[in-house]
């Protein structure tokens, strides 16, 4: 069994983890531990980086070989100096993400991420040679382009016909690259490509979007208020599994960071050439997946993406396409208080 890599963002290449030896363990904001957090970190802050904070104080983590946090926002930042508090044996390496997407920006990210791997290399132990240390790490980026055409054919089933439990499955697959490795992820997904169940009627699509959402039970929720999760975008869910483009350039740390700074960026981050871009992706998402309305569904305190909401739901009144904004913590259970409007929101749908 490899040492486990702890992180918290899907900016971090999980090949570079693998490559080094290690297994992924990305920390969910999902425990039972008492609420210790505001002993380092203000109230007032991302309930992601709280309860994540919350497992560190508490310990109930796994056994953990080092953490990789990325600088992507001020609070994941702030998580980074907290948890040197916390666990102040643990190896730590910050990465910075730039804001935007130009080409010093992807300059810049692929140092960093060839400065990850190498902490990474050196973490384990490992001394290679740099051609056999690149050839590991593009071993690996073939295995996660192999689950990412997985998960891609996956998305495009639950887009044109409701399965039940099909987005469920999907999460729990995505779930498994992030916190267990990318052959069991691989393998989970080839046994769902083909449904297992017959294709229903009688469930309005939907296109859910938002920072994470990242239990499965929550798309199950969806199924039994009568809704049909056609497309998601979290950085829990189809975000995180990005297609690496190798072709892109001979150095992969240059296509690691053209992937997945160019992809499908978060809200954190910003193409100036195209302003509101963030608001067009969301309504073009919406439309291949035959979407007949949109769920946002944000953490609170999250400014990146509650600033971005007014012209997301902008672009979407333009397009005619009905828009439900939600504001919660990182629970199941926060979900379920939002009920009433979610079953309110389907009426309207048609359903």
């Amino acid at each position: 069994m490899n040492k486990k890599i702890g992180f918290t963002c899907a900016y971090t290449p999980v090949p570079l983890i693998e490559a080094a030896g290690f297994s992924p363990y990305r920390v969910f904001p999902e425990t039972k531990a008492p609420d210790q957090a505001g002993h380092l970190l203000h109230d007032n802050l991302c309930p992601h980086v709280k309860k994540v904070l919350d497992r560190a104080l508490a310990r109930d983590l796994p056994e953990l070989a080092g953490m990789i946090f990325i600088n992507s926002c001020d609070a994941m930042r702030r998580l980074c100096d907290a948890w040197q508090q916390a666990r102040p044996e643990d190896k730590i390496i910050l990465i910075d993400l730039p804001s935007g997407t130009n080409s010093l920006s992807l300059d810049f990210l692929s140092k960093e991420y060839e400065r990850l791997s190498k902490t990474l290399f050196k973490w384990n132990n490992i001394t290679l040679s740099p051609e056999t240390k690149s050839d590991k790490i593009k071993e690996k980026v073939t295995k996660w382009n192999l689950l990412a055409a997985s998960v891609k054919k996956i998305e495009e089933t639950m887009s044109n016909n409701f399965f039940p439990g099909y987005a469920s499955g999907l999460q729990q697959i995505i779930n498994t690259a992030a916190t267990q490795s990318i052959d069991d992820a691989y393998q989970m997904a080839q046994n769902k490509i083909e449904p297992e169940k017959a294709a229903q009627n009688g469930r309005t699509p939907v296109f859910v979007f938002g920072n994470l959402l990242f239990d499965p039970k929550v798309y199950d929720l969806f199924e039994d208020w009568n809704l049909q999760v056609s497309g998601t975008d979290f950085c829990t869910s189809s975000r995180f599994v990005t297609q690496v483009d190798t072709g892109l350039d001979d150095n992969i740390f240059k296509s690691l960071a053209v992937s997945y700074l160019k992809q499908t960026p978060c809200a954190r981050t910003m193409d100036t050439s195209i302003p509101g871009s963030i608001a067009q992706r969301i309504v073009e998402r919406a439309k291949q997946t035959n979407a007949k309305g949109v769920i946002g569904f944000t953490l609170k305190f999250c400014d990146p993406y509650l600033s971005r909401i007014p012209m997301i739901r902008q672009a979407l009144k333009k397009e005619s396409i009905p828009f439900l904004m939600l504001e919660g913590d990182c629970t199941t259970g926060s979900m379920g208080q939002q009920q009433t409007r979610i079953e309110a929101f389907t009426e309207m749908l048609g359903v």
